[in-house]
This record gives structure tokens, sequence and C-alpha cells, in this order.
């Protein structure tokens, strides 16, 4: 019997090719570790990955898992010499092999060295044989096996967007996470959706994905099933992500009207989670990855007032205000304001997205030396929209235009303090 074990799983964003490069916390955390002692045990252990003893092989394949985990307090270490060691080529292997229990810790290994690793994803993904081998594990009737594969070509996708496309053109491979998706197990059908979903961020892939009927034979089924909880209501909010990725449309044509809001608000409910750096059923979401369908829905004129309701100006001003934290800074940052420049196009918004501290996020952004240029002109816009008022109440204190005004009896000086209460403390 295989034990139970918890694999990482990670919602993160494609990178667009013109965003600004960043220095993730991995890159940071590779320039303090370089000098650190290679664990001998962990080298060991990948030269018995290439054991004529398939228990062997399997022990090894296990212990590399554990010590890959993120809750291993030297993961992040341990990933980085497993990789310069050659275990990724050789644990591609394993997946090969006759044991089943030796496949099944092999992949959980490869998901694990995947999560959260870029690096890591690249050379699962540059292995020859790597993604034919993960295909095969996913088609097979063992669940244990399907979960962690779909956990690798999950976490890949999240972590390699650039790679996105060569994984969609794997011959079966968005067959089997179609599959998957509706008729295999919970957990399966969980991951299953979470990689089609990270998938159907890279345009190239989308037309992968919609020539091989993503949206009819998958997306829509998932978002008709019927279920409770929060994994299976994760399942619903990345299938709604998805369809919007992929057509641009909100699922309501498929559902009634309150599960179409009850998706609405869960997918602004996990925004605000990884805005906070926190998981929700067991998932760690980039923001990245849960506002990229936002870009479209945020001015849909069904779908931008109870979105509202359910907290997204409170979510994005969170998004914007810890941008740095975030690890694709400058293209979470790109997608927050663009979603913020959607909800301004309704002026009943206005006034929730002051009190949320917009004014004075934009005027950190247009002064922040990290943000690029298309960052800080949106930034501009989103103010100048929001100052509107201002000009408003100058007009007011006109002598010609603002005679009858009440505020025409105040000096400038208390009219700024007025004017500064109003709108920039917010």
């Amino acid at each position: 019997m295989h034990g139970q074990r918890t694999c990482g799983e990670h919602e993160v964003a494609h990178v667009p090719s013109h965003a600004m490069e960043e220095i993730s916390s991995s890159d940071m955390l590779m320039d303090e570790t370089a000098d650190v002692v290679p664990d001998a045990d962990i080298s060991r252990m990948i030269h018995e990955l290439s054991s004529e003893d398939e228990h062997e092989v399997s022990a090894a394949a296990e212990f590399l898992f554990e010590r890959a985990h993120t809750s291993h307090m030297k993961s992040f270490q341990n990933k980085e010499q497993m990789r310069m060691e050659g275990a990724i080529p050789s644990l591609v292997q394993v997946l090969s092999c006759p044991l089943s229990e030796a496949r099944y810790n092999a992949c959980s290994a490869l998901s694990e060295l995947a999560f959260q690793n870029k690096s890591n994803c690249l050379a699962i993904l540059n292995t020859p044989g790597a993604l034919e081998s993960l295909t095969n594990l996913m088609s097979m009737r063992e669940e244990v096996h399907q979960d962690d594969a779909c956990l690798v070509i999950n976490n890949c996708a999240a972590f390699c967007s650039e790679f996105c496309h060569r994984i969609s053109l794997q011959p079966g491979l968005v067959d089997c996470l179609k599959k998957l998706a509706t008729h295999g197990c919970f957990n399966s059908r969980n991951v299953a959706v979470g990689a089609l979903n990270c998938l159907s961020r890279c345009e190239r892939a989308r037309e992968v994905l919609l020539k091989q009927r993503i949206v009819e034979d998958a997306l829509i089924p998932v978002l008709q099933e019927q279920g409770t909880g929060d994994k299976f209501e994760a399942r619903l909010s990345r299938a709604a992500m998805a369809l919007a990725n992929l057509v641009g449309d909100d699922p309501s044509c498929v559902l009634g009207e309150e599960q179409h809001r009850q998706i609405l608000a869960n997918t602004v409910r996990i925004l605000g989670f990884a805005s906070q750096g926190k998981s929700w059923a067991g998932i760690h979401f980039a923001p990245y990855g849960v506002l990229y369908p936002f870009r479209k829905l945020a001015s849909n004129p069904s779908i931008h007032t109870h979105i509202v309701e359910c907290g997204m100006v409170e979510s994005l001003a969170r998004c914007i205000q810890d941008r740095h934290k975030f690890e694709e800074t400058g293209s979470t940052l790109e997608l927050a304001l663009s979603v913020t420049k959607g909800l301004m196009e309704y002026a009943e918004h206005h006034s929730q997205l002051r009190q949320a501290g917009m004014i004075r996020l934009m005027r950190l952004i247009k002064t922040d030396m990290c943000v690029n240029d298309e960052c800080k002109e949106m930034a501009g816009e989103i103010m100048e929209k929001l100052l509107e008022g201002h000009l408003a109440v100058w007009m007011s204190q006109h002598p010609r235009l603002g005679g009858q005004s009440p505020l025409h009896l105040l000096d400038e000086f208390v009219t700024g303090i007025i004017l500064d209460h109003a709108f920039e403390h917010h």
C-alpha cells in the first residue's frame, strides 16, 4: 500500500515576453546557499537510483521526495543539489520501473522537485522521455500514478509557462488530462483541472486546447457537476478560470445564475487567500493565476458588481500593496492594474476604490523605480480618474461656476483639508 502524502500543488502565472525581468526569491536564495556543503545522504541516494534492486531504487526515490518536500527546512538547497547531481534524469528513468511503488515514489519526488522551482521544471521537461512517461502513467488505472503524474504536469506548467505549448503538444497528454478531469478519482479530477487551468494561460497552448475540445468535453462537464466542500469548489473555480482564459466568457451560459454567482464568489475568495500568501483547499494559488481571467471578466456588465461585493477591490489593493512579495512581481502588478482599470469603467465603484487606498497606491507605483513604464502609465490613468472629484470640488470654488455652492463659503485651506481627508488618506 502506498502511504498518504501531500505534494506541493501550485497555481502560477504565464509571464508575458514583454514583462519586466524580476529577481525571484529562488534566485536570491541561490546566491545565499551557493557555498552550502552538499548533503552526503542525498548524493548517496541519487547514486542508488541506478541500483539493480528495484526496492532500493524505490527507497531512494522516497528519500529524495522527503528531502525535497517544502516542509523540510533545507528544501530549496536540497532541490538544487538534486538537480546539479543529476537526480532528475534518473528519476525519469524510474518512471518506467516495473515496480509500482518505485514509479509512485519517483513521480512524487519529481512533482516536489518541480514545485516552486523553475530550473527543476526545465530540467524535467528537457529530459528525454519525461513527458511520454508521465503521459503513460496518467493513462494507467492506478490512481496514485495518475494523481502524481498530473501533479508533475501541473507544477511544470505553473512554474515554466514558456514550455506550456510544448507540454500541450505531447501526444496523448491533453487527452489524458481531459479524461481525468471528468472521469478520474476525486484527487485526479482536481489536479487535472488545475493542470488545464495552468496550460490555458499560454496563448500558444490555448490553440491546442481549443482544437482538442477541452471546453466542450472537460470544462463545461466539470462546471455542471454537483458536490460540496472546499476542494470541489476549488475545482469549479479553476474550471471557470480556464474557461475564461480560453474563450473569454463567464460560465453563466452553462450554469444556473445562483451557481454562477457562487463560483465567482469562491474565485474572488481564492484571490483573497492568494494575495495574503495563504493556501486554500490545500492549494497555493499565486495571485497572477487568479487575476489572469479577471482581466476579461472585471468589466463584464453582468459580473463587475458581484465581484466587488465579494471583496475584489480589497484583494486588488493588497496585491498592489504587497507586489514585491510575489515571485512574478511585474506581471502580477500589471494584471492587478488592468483589472482595476476594468472596474474603473463603472463610476459606482470609484468610492470603494478610493476607500481601499488606491490613490495612495497609484502614487507609490508612479514613483517606484522597480516598476516598468507600462504599469506607471496605467497607475497614472487610474489616479487621474479617481481624482476627478478634486476637480469638481475646486470648480465649486470658482466665483462664477460655483458661486451658489456652500463650499464657496469656506477658505481654500479648510477646503484642502476636506479634500485631503476625502481622497488622499483613503
